[in-house]
C-alpha cells in the first residue's frame, strides 16, 4: 500500500502511541474517509487489538457516548452536510513489540476538500502557458 507509514493509524504510529499511552488505553478515531476506517480495522484485526466499538455511519448508529458525539469539526460539518457519513472506531491499545502491518487493497476515496484538486491534476495545469 502506499504512503502507509503517513496513515495516523499505521503500525508506525501505533509503536509511538504506545510510547506516551497507558497500556490498555482506548484509542478514538472518527473519520469520513472509508479509506481510513477500512485501513484502520484491518490494522486492528492484523494486531488483534480488542475493539470497543465500530461503526460505518456513527449519527445513524446506536452509538450514545455524548463525549464522542457532541464534538464535530468545521471538516466533519462539511462531509456531513454533502450527505457523507461519518465512520468511527475505537480500540483498545494493548502494547507489543512486534506490529503486523495489513497487506490488503483498499479503494482510495474518489472526493476530495471544497476547492481542492489532486496534485497531479494542479502540476498538469501549471505545465500550460
Amino acid at each position: 500500500m502506499k504512503k502507509v507509514n503517513k496513515r495516523l493509524t499505521s503500525t508506525r504510529f501505533m509503536s509511538l502511541y504506545q510510547q506516551i499511552l497507558k497500556d490498555g488505553a482506548t484509542l478514538h478515531l472518527k473519520t469520513d474517509s472509508n479509506f481510513m476506517f477500512t485501513y484502520t480495522n484491518e490494522m486492528i484485526k492484523s494486531n488483534r487489538y480488542e475493539v470497543t466499538f465500530s461503526n460505518n455511519d456513527l449519527y445513524h448508529s446506536s452509538f450514545s457516548d455524548d463525549k464522542i458525539l457532541s464534538i464535530r469539526t468545521y471538516y466533519e460539518q462539511q462531509w456531513l452536510d454533502r450527505g457523507l457519513t461519518i465512520k468511527y472506531v475505537s480500540f483498545k491499545v494493548t502494547h507489543r513489540d512486534v506490529f503486523v502491518e495489513p497487506d490488503v487493497d483498499i479503494e482510495y476515496d474518489s472526493y476530495r476538500s471544497y476547492n481542492r484538486s489532486k496534485r497531479s491534476e494542479k502540476n498538469s495545469s501549471q505545465d500550460v502557458v
